[in-house]
């Protein structure tokens, strides 16, 4: 049987929502294996949710081959329609699990920040309190009909469904929702106590209050709950199971931003850094090019690759060249018999090699503090030169000590 009804939409937003959070997951994955080289307990759990979540997507795929969203009067052959509400009520069993595993690694990310008591024993009973729920929607929801398979196929005789699974729906729904808004606002208030960097804090802060918008979904997924015993089970439920992937899928967006964050900062500081050197370097130039010359001194070290190029034709002209600058360079005192130039402390450096570009943020963040208290940091560059006086010369006649 063919996709038909609100199947197609809905089947297109699960794999969508699906497959941006499978970036999410290959990215933290790469970051906690290449990059910080730490693994723990909250990723396991993190992928596990995934797995969820894309078990969750097939189930309600194949589903909608077989009627999902379509009106069941529409499906005309009745295995299909026992095929369609069996394969949902699978789907929905992950979802259930789903949820709470995904707040579960929300929720174990949180406890590697906190350092208080009352912080962790707020997140652990929040943990617990969904994980309970999940479980218990999960029994009630298989259980509620005798035999158990009278739930998705109603041509079983003497088949009765006993439990009305709408309240505990509705329990779990709303201890989600608590936990999502909880999980959102929650960082801001003990973040600032904790000695990390200001931006660090907004950014993880910010990610984490994505949750806000995970809440508005199990909001309206709440309010979808009822439909779970309408008449028209595979048409009216539609919205249930696509809100639902949707929750799942914003918790574990804002868990993967701010664990990704050391991935995509060190390649914006590796742009950062070329734009640094694009601007504040040399150009190249298309003529002769000359090293660099200490007051009064020779050529600083490593500045051979500067030198002139030539060619053999030009050779002549260049000995002519270099005669003129020597007498041009004593008339002025420079890097003559009565000059003398040394560096102490200095050292031979690449391009655009400076103290920012060794030491990085923390070296600028540090040189921030400095300006502010005052100290301030001198260079460990010291340049000293002496002039001698030679009173049978006439050039330098004059002479400073």
């Amino acid at each position: 049987m063919t996709l038909g009804g609100d199947g197609p939409w809905a089947v297109s937003v699960m794999w969508i929502v699906t497959a941006l959070t499978s970036v999410f997951v290959l990215l933290r994955i790469y970051t906690r294996f290449h990059v910080v080289e730490s693994y723990g307990l909250d990723d396991h759990v993190y992928n596990f949710a995934f797995v969820l979540l894309l078990c969750y997507t097939i189930m309600t795929t194949i589903a909608a081959q077989y009627g999902f969203g379509q009106n069941m009067f529409d499906i005309q052959e009745v295995e299909d329609l026992v095929k369609a509400i069996l394969f949902e009520a699978i789907g929905q069993t992950f979802a259930v699990v789903g949820m709470a595993v995904a707040k579960w690694s929300l929720g174990l990310f949180l406890l590697r920040l906190v350092t208080q008591t009352w912080h962790k024993f707020v997140i652990w009973i929040t943990m617990g309190s969904l994980l309970a729920a999940s479980i218990s929607v999960c029994f009630v929801f298989w259980l509620q009909c005798s035999p158990p398979a009278y739930l998705y196929d109603r041509r079983i005789p003497g088949g009765y469904c006993y439990i009305n699974t709408t309240p505990v729906s509705f329990t779990l729904c709303i201890l989600c929702v608590i936990a999502d808004f909880f999980f959102a606002i929650f960082p801001w208030v003990f973040l600032w106590k904790l000695q990390m960097n200001q931006r660090e804090k907004i950014i993880i802060a910010a990610s984490m209050s994505l949750g806000l918008i995970a809440g508005a979904c199990g909001i309206k997924r709440t309010i979808e709950v009822p439909n779970l015993s309408s008449t028209n089970y595979t048409k009216d439920t539609v919205g249930l199971i696509v809100w639902s992937a949707a929750e799942i899928a914003i918790t574990m967006i804002c868990i993967g931003v701010p664990v990704v964050r050391p991935l995509y900062k060190g390649f914006i500081d590796k742009l950062t850094s070329r734009a640094t050197r694009s601007t504040s370097g040399y150009k190249k130039q298309s003529g002769p090019r000359y090293g660099l010359k200490t007051f009064g001194g020779s050529t600083m070290p490593g500045a051979s690759r500067w030198q002139a190029e030539t060619t053999d034709g030009e050779e002549s002209d260049d000995k002519a060249k270099k005669a003129e600058e020597r007498t041009r360079q004593l008339k002025m005192g420079v890097n003559g018999p009565f000059t003398h130039t040394k560096a102490v402390g200095g050292r031979t450096m690449p391009a655009n090699r400076s103290d920012e570009e060794i030491l990085g943020q923390e070296y600028r963040e540090n040189m921030a503090d400095d300006v502010e208290d005052g100290s301030g940091r001198g260079s460990n560059i010291q340049v000293v030169e002496t002039w001698t006086v030679d009173r049978s010369s006439p050039v330098g006649s004059r002479g400073r000590y």
